[in-house]
């Protein structure tokens, strides 16, 4: 008996760490695929992601393989509002109207990539409190028919467990334990 979950524990394993490779793959094919951001989207005197926001981020990647990229907007102390931490680059880059008016308005920004391959939510970041901190933009590979309600459920849940380790918008800042 114990043998047979031994065996199904490691099937589940082989399954998850095919998953996540088949993901990465993915991922570095979407970073290479991304448009050049022209120096005047980008703060130059802000350029290494936040310590603690990175870590959330890495730990979210590593927890849903299903997630394309992943990036979080705030504001450092003296700066726009710009991305902060990411698994594509461009820290420093400032955020645009759809960044802020999510921001703003709480209300999230769904949308599919102009061709068609992408779904990206675009989601309030908040601290334990609720108070707004900053956005989450999550993307996923998408086909026409795919179920976008389930795609933004895995974007909230995401949200969720950020928000749940997040007692103020300061902590995206500290250094990562």
């Amino acid at each position: 008996m114990k043998r047979a979950a031994d065996i199904a524990c490691l099937a589940a394993l082989a399954v998850i760490c095919v998953t996540s490779m088949l993901a990465q793959e993915t991922r570095d094919q979407a970073v290479a695929g991304m448009r050049k951001v022209d120096a005047k989207e980008m703060d130059p005197t802000y350029t290494t992601p936040a310590p603690f926001a990175q870590k959330l981020l890495n730990e979210a990647l590593a927890r849903h393989p299903e997630v394309l990229l992943l990036a979080i907007h705030a504001t450092p102390p003296g700066h726009k509002n710009v991305i902060i931490a990411s698994n594509f680059g461009r820290i420093g880059k400032i955020g645009d109207e759809d960044d802020l008016r999510c921001i703003h308005t709480g209300k999230s920004n769904l949308e599919v990539s102009a061709n068609g391959k992408h779904f990206e939510d675009e989601l309030a970041l908040q601290d334990t409190s609720g108070k707004t901190i900053g956005a989450l933009g999550v993307v996923f590979n998408y086909r026409a028919g795919d179920d976008k309600a389930a795609l933004e459920k895995i974007a909230e849940q995401i949200r969720d467990e950020m928000k749940a380790q997040l007692p103020s918008g300061a902590v995206l800042f500290a250094p990562a334990t």
